[in-house]
C-alpha cells in the first residue's frame, strides 16, 4: 500500500511538472515562434524586402523600391532607412505643424489638413516626461513605454476623412526596440499583440534598434497610410509586451 501511493503522489507530481513546462515554457515559446512568422511576414507582404531573404544580419537590402538596413533581434527583422541627431528629433517633437491644434488638457491633437505630417518618438515614460515636461493623465495608460507625439504622451490623434499621413517613427529609447502599426483592432492587447490584430495592419514600421546616445544618433523609418473610411483606429507598438503595458494611443477619422 506504501509503494502505491508513492507511485500515485510521483504520477501526481510528474503531471504537474509537465503542465508547469507546458504553460511556462512551450506556450510561451511556440507563441514567440508564431508571431516571429507573422510579423515577418507582415513585412514581405508590405514589401520592404523579397521573399526567401530572411538571413544575414546586417547589410544593404533593396523592399519596396527603397533600400533598408536590415538585421534581426529575437528572430524579428530589424530595419531602419536612416538616423537623425537626437536634438533634432526632440526638436521636431516640439514644433506641431501650423495645421495641428494641440490640447494638453485631454491629451488630443487635432488635424485640419488632409495632408499631414506625423512625427512619432518612442521611449521610456521617464524619458518622456523629462523631454516634454509634461503628466499626462491617468487614460493616457503612460506607466511603461510610450510614444510622444508633439509634446503630448500616446494623445489621441484627430484627423479628417480622406487624411493622408506620412507617419516617421523615430526610436529615441536608450534599450528598447520599438514599432508602430496602425489598426482598426481595439486594446486590451495580449502580450504578443501583433498575434492579435493579424492581418488588419493599414501600415507599420520594423523595429527600430535603440537609440546610440553615444553617438546622439537615432534610428527612423516613414510609411505613408490613408484614411478613407471614418471609425476609430490605433496606433500600436507590436514588440512583445508593449502594447499589453499600454504604449499605444487613438485615432479618429471623421
Amino acid at each position: 500500500m506504501k509503494w502505491l501511493i508513492i507511485a500515485l503522489i510521483a504520477v501526481a507530481l510528474a503531471g504537474v511538472a509537465s503542465y508547469a513546462f507546458y504553460n511556462a515554457v512551450y506556450l510561451p515559446q511556440r507563441y514567440q515562434q508564431e508571431s516571429t512568422y507573422y510579423y515577418n511576414q507582415q513585412l514581405q507582404m508590405m514589401g520592404y524586402y523579397p521573399q526567401g531573404m530572411m538571413q544575414g544580419m546586417g547589410g544593404m537590402m533593396r523592399g519596396g523600391g527603397m533600400y533598408h538596413m536590415m538585421g534581426y533581434y529575437n528572430g524579428y527583422g530589424v530595419m531602419y532607412e536612416s538616423t537623425v541627431p537626437v536634438s533634432e528629433a526632440v526638436s521636431l517633437m516640439k514644433e506641431a505643424p501650423p495645421y495641428a491644434k494641440v490640447f494638453p488638457g485631454n491629451d488630443t491633437i487635432v488635424f485640419t489638413s488632409k495632408d499631414i505630417d506625423l512625427v512619432i518618438l518612442s521611449m521610456g515614460h521617464k524619458r518622456a516626461e523629462n523631454l516634454t515636461n509634461y503628466t499626462p493623465p491617468p487614460y493616457a495608460h503612460a506607466q511603461d513605454n510610450v510614444f510622444v507625439i508633439y509634446g503630448l504622451v500616446n494623445p489621441t490623434i484627430i484627423v479628417p476623412k480622406g487624411a493622408v499621413v506620412h507617419v516617421t517613427l523615430i526610436n529615441l529609447d536608450a534599450g528598447d526596440y520599438h514599432n508602430v502599426a496602425i489598426t482598426p483592432v481595439p486594446p486590451p492587447y495580449p502580450y504578443y499583440a501583433m498575434m492579435d490584430i493579424r492581418m488588419e495592419v493599414l501600415g507599420m514600421t520594423p523595429f527600430l534598434p535603440p537609440a546610440d546616445y553615444s553617438s546622439g544618433q537615432a534610428y527612423e523609418f516613414s510609411f505613408t497610410v490613408a484614411f478613407y473610411q471614418p471609425g476609430t483606429y490605433y496606433y500600436v507598438c507590436e514588440y512583445p509586451g508593449h502594447a499589453q503595458m499600454g504604449m499605444y494611443g487613438e485615432v479618429i477619422v471623421g
